[in-house]
């Protein structure tokens, strides 16, 4: 006890060994902060752009709501944001206004780390999505990810004969530039040989539909996505037993094969024999109308290394990708207590907004604040403090960029909502209070339906849909191809 006792006067900060010891209060129960005042929080920064009348309505809103930290059972009901943000969203609600009234296509890019793997949230929220505007197929799938095992939108499996570069290899080479995605994937090569237009079953990969919702059950379309290479490459494409080969054309630094079943497919097998290293970056689901919505998520990122994937090669997605909407959800690999200043982290992202606004012009940039995360202090889980720091950079940075912000700390409950999302029955996260469960993502994504159709219903603006770029062939109509045929782009 005098150990103890001694130990508790040192700061948390101290370490032995370069091991952080946990910090020792042995009179906490009796010394006790308020405990609105546990985690010595920040002002967390309402939705929409910094001014001195947003800082007012969040004084407003904390002060309204500051005696619900003592009821953390109260704290998965969802706040409505102080302050809207309905600017930076235009092009994407122009785009959705357009596709309910014609049809046409509105594609949406969702990057993210952990929070959205294995199509968390961005499940519910495509689904939401298609069943108010139209669409089908789950998007863009990378040839393998860790989330083939789990995740439940679509059933993947693959060969072992893949090379795969990605966001944490120590070097990519210049021939295998990083996709999209952060992934890259090289087949095995084959012996030149003649063209005799038989493809060897190497390098595969299989695709099955899911049964989670109604738009997800069929394969109407798929669209390959591969770099430059030998000219008598091909792939075979095996879609419910029917075989049928195709050649790989092109030698854009990003080329499309557009796949299209007589009759829509439950699954699709691709097998390739290439001859020289040539990337393969993923295939994506869709169909020619309505809502397609991409999950790039990465494990482990903060965000910042996106910038690893050259912007040449971004650009050269934007040719057959009219996104009209990218989102930007991290935090979690970032927050840290002993973090101080986020300065390097808005840096940073500035350079990752930049280059997607330069490589889709067409979207519109929507980031999302870091949802609650909590750390154990004095015995108790609490908001971590870094979690209002780095949000308040999200916001800075969103207001900086001309980019929509959305407060998902706020949209939860607030300070320590993660605890009662925790301790909620059901529970919609996990034990790690950090990491949301499917219904806590569901319930998120729900949140963020919400968000996003109170601002399609509410326009600040009366801008026209911009129109396509005139290489992008996505938002004009698609030629529509024979049964069993494809079009290469």
């Amino acid at each position: 006890m005098g150990l103890l006792g001694l130990l508790s006067f040192f700061q948390p900060e101290l370490t032995v060994g370069g091991v952080a010891l946990r910090p020792v209060r042995l009179l906490a129960d009796v010394l006790r902060k308020d405990p609105a005042a546990v985690a010595a929080l920040d002002a967390p920064p309402p939705n929409g752009p910094a001014s001195p009348l947003t800082a007012l309505a969040a004084t407003a809103d904390s002060v309204a709501t500051a005696d619900s930290l003592a009821a953390p059972a109260d704290s998965t009901r969802a706040r409505k944001p102080a302050v809207p943000n309905l600017g930076g969203l235009d092009s994407f609600l122009a785009a959705l206004r357009q596709t309910k009234a014609t049809g046409s296509p509105t594609r949406i890019a969702y990057f993210g780390d952990s929070m959205i793997e294995g199509d968390l949230v961005t499940g519910d929220l495509r689904n939401s999505l298609q069943t108010e505007f139209g669409g089908t197929g789950v998007g863009f799938v990378p040839i393998n990810s860790v989330t083939a095992d789990f995740r439940a939108t679509i059933r993947q499996s693959y060969s072992p004969d893949w090379y795969e570069y990605n966001l944490v290899s120590d070097k990519v080479p210049a021939t295998c530039p990083l996709g999209i995605s952060g992934h890259s994937f090289l087949p095995r090569e084959l012996p030149k040989r003649a063209n005799s237009g038989i493809v060897p079953d190497t390098s595969w990969v299989q695709f099955q539909a899911s049964r989670q919702w109604a738009p997800l059950r069929r394969f109407a379309e798929a669209h390959l996505f591969y770099g430059p290479g030998d000219g008598q490459d091909e792939v075979l494409v095996t879609t419910d037993g029917h075989r049928v080969p195709h050649a790989l054309p092109g030698e854009a630094a990003v080329n499309e094969l557009v796949l299209k079943p007589g009759t829509p497919a439950r699954t699709m097998r691709l097998a390739f024999a290439t001859h020289d290293a040539r990337p393969v970056y993923g295939v994506s689901f869709e169909g020619p109308q309505g809502v397609v919505l991409d999950n790039f998520s990465f494990r482990g990122n903060s965000g910042m290394s996106l910038t690893r994937i050259p912007a040449t090669q971004l650009m050269a997605f934007g040719k057959v990708l009219d996104y009209r909407l990218i989102i930007l959800h991290y935090g979690v690999n970032v927050a840290h207590a002993s973090v101080k200043n986020y300065g390097f982290y808005e840096r940073a992202m500035t350079r990752v907004v930049d280059r997607m606004q330069r490589a889709f012009p067409n979207a519109s940039i929507l980031i999302i604040g870091m949802s609650d995360k909590s750390s154990r202090i004095d015995g108790e889980f609490v908001t971590d403090p870094s979690v209002p720091r780095l949000v308040a950079a999200q916001q800075r940075l969103a207001s900086r960029n001309h980019a929509a912000f959305w407060n998902l700390f706020e949209a939860m409950g607030g300070e320590n909502s993660m605890v009662g999302w925790v301790e909620n029955k059901p529970a919609l996260a996990n034990h790690d209070y950090t990491h949301v469960n499917s219904r806590g993502a569901r319930k998120i994504a729900d949140l963020l339906y919400a968000y996003l159709m109170e601002q399609y219903a509410h326009p600040t603006a009366t801008r026209q849909p911009t129109p396509a770029r005139p290489d992008s062939g996505r938002v004009p109509a698609r030629p529509t191809p024979n049964a069993g045929d494809s079009i290469a782009r």
